[in-house]
C-alpha cells in the first residue's frame, strides 16, 4: 500500500506555531494561540496529522471557515456612540490561523501577487502606493503630458460590492485592459 507523501513534519509545525501571535482574543472555539505553543509535542504531532489528511484529502472543516465579527473602535478619543467610529475584525479559530500559517511556509514561493500591488503584501502599504502614484503623476507632467485620473472610494461598501461585476462594468466601458 502506497500511503501520501507527509507534507508537514514536526519540525516545520513547530516553527509555525513559534509565528504565532501571543495575546490575540480567541475565535469561536476558545482556542487561542497560546494552547498550541505550550500544548507539547503530542499535540503538535496530531496537528501535523491532521493537517497532512486534509491536504491528503483536499478537505478543510467547516469549522476553520467560521469568525466572530466584533466591533473595534477606531479612535479612543472620538465620538463612541459614532456607529462610523467603528469597523468590524473577525475573529478566525487558532486552528485555522496556524494551518494557514503552515501552508504559506509550504507553498508561499507559489503565491505571488503583482508588483503593484501594495495592500495586504509583507513590507508594503498604502504609503508605497500614493508614493509610486506621485511620482508617475510628477514624471509625466514635468514631460509635457496631460494627466488624467479617476478614483473610486468603496471603502464603506467594501464587504458589499460585487467586485467581479464591478470589474466586469469597467472592463466593458474600455476602463481597464482585460488580460
Amino acid at each position: 500500500m502506497d500511503l501520501a507523501p507527509q507534507l508537514v513534519d514536526l519540525q516545520s509545525m513547530q516553527n509555525c506555531v513559534k509565528i504565532l501571535k501571543n495575546n490575540k482574543a480567541a475565535g469561536h472555539d476558545c482556542i487561542c494561540s497560546e494552547h498550541f505553543k505550550y500544548a507539547g509535542l503530542d499535540a503538535l504531532v496530531h496537528m501535523c496529522l491532521l493537517f497532512n489528511t486534509m491536504l491528503c484529502h483536499s478537505f478543510v472543516p467547516s469549522e476553520f471557515c467560521y469568525g466572530m465579527i466584533v466591533p473595534l473602535l477606531k479612535d479612543k478619543h472620538g465620538d463612541a456612540s459614532m456607529i462610523e467610529m467603528y469597523r468590524g475584525i473577525t475573529l478566525s479559530c487558532a486552528a485555522s490561523k496556524l494551518f494557514e500559517s503552515v501552508l504559506l511556509a509550504l507553498f508561499g514561493d507559489f503565491l505571488n501577487s503583482d508588483d503593484l500591488q501594495f495592500g495586504f503584501k509583507k513590507n508594503n502599504s498604502c504609503c508605497h502606493g500614493l508614493f509610486v502614484f506621485n511620482d508617475s503623476v510628477r514624471y509625466f507632467m514635468i514631460h509635457g503630458s496631460r494627466v488624467h485620473c479617476a478614483s473610486l472610494d468603496a471603502s464603506k461598501a467594501f464587504d458589499k460590492v460585487l467586485h467581479f461585476g464591478l470589474f466586469y462594468k469597467m472592463v466593458s466601458k474600455g476602463i481597464f485592459c482585460a488580460y
